[in-house]
């Protein structure tokens, strides 16, 4: 369990909205931005600002006290696939009357952008990042949102980290926006092979269990998130390697 703290200036430049997003986050599965260990026990923010960007991390009370640090102008959070640890999941959702095949990408260590102005609304760094790559933001589960161009999810079945099924996301560029695990509920492969593609969420979802498979929880999240106005999707192709490259 966390106890968390924000010192009176980190409170004063958050504002209200900053600080009620800031501490609505669940702390269960992040890690201390200091040390990379899991948060327990007392827990301190950080706010790392410089430029038009400021950026909200959590570290455990012996590794620093809540603060402000001070950077450049230049400085902004860094992308997603440049150290985030992200978890993913993967459920068969209804939008409409359809079944779609989703992947949810939460963040293992809670990082958020902070907008400039007198609302301080804090926005998912992920989320950020995608929005810039041409996600949209997700209001409601009615229908998938637009699929992105030259995204691609390629899924490794039975060649995961651990030997378990693997999933790698790649951005335009080849970058690596996601590589890992991926514990996919029955019907979902068959579901992808049907449209060729996956529905990719992420935001301020909140401590999902990949392994869980419970579609109402990750269903309940994901709403609770877009009207929150905390969640961004697009559609991504979806498929397998062929047997050489597998």
């Amino acid at each position: 369990m966390t106890d968390l703290h924000m010192s009176p200036a980190v409170r004063a430049l958050l504002g209200p909205e900053g600080i009620a997003r800031a501490a609505e986050v669940s702390l269960s599965n992040g890690q201390c931005a200091t040390c990379r260990t899991p948060l327990n026990g007392a827990v301190n923010t950080v706010v790392r600002t410089g430029g038009t960007c400021t950026h909200v991390v959590y570290v455990h009370d012996h590794c620093g006290p809540s603060e402000i640090i001070q950077l450049g102008p230049d400085f902004a959070p860094a992308e997603p696939d440049g150290g985030y640890d992200m978890t993913m999941t993967a459920a068969v959702l209804d939008h409409g009357g359809a079944d779609l095949p989703v992947l949810v990408a939460e963040t293992v260590s809670k990082a958020y952008v902070v907008s400039d102005g007198p609302t301080g609304e804090l926005t998912n760094v992920v989320a950020s990042h995608l929005l810039g790559c041409g996600f949209h933001l997700v209001t409601r589960l009615r229908q998938a949102p637009p699929q992105v161009a030259e995204w691609v999810g390629v899924l490794l079945l039975g060649h995961g980290p651990a030997g378990e099924d693997g999933l790698l996301i790649l951005d335009p560029d080849g970058g690596q926006f996601y590589t890992g695990s991926v514990d996919l509920p029955d019907g979902w492969l068959t579901h992808a092979a049907r449209y060729g593609w996956a529905v990719l969420y992420a935001g301020n979802v909140g401590g999902l269990d990949p392994r869980a498979h419970d579609a109402k929880a990750t269903a309940r999240a994901l709403r609770t998130a877009a009207q929150a106005g905390q969640l961004v999707g697009a559609r991504i192709a979806v498929g397998t390697p062929g047997p050489a490259q597998a």
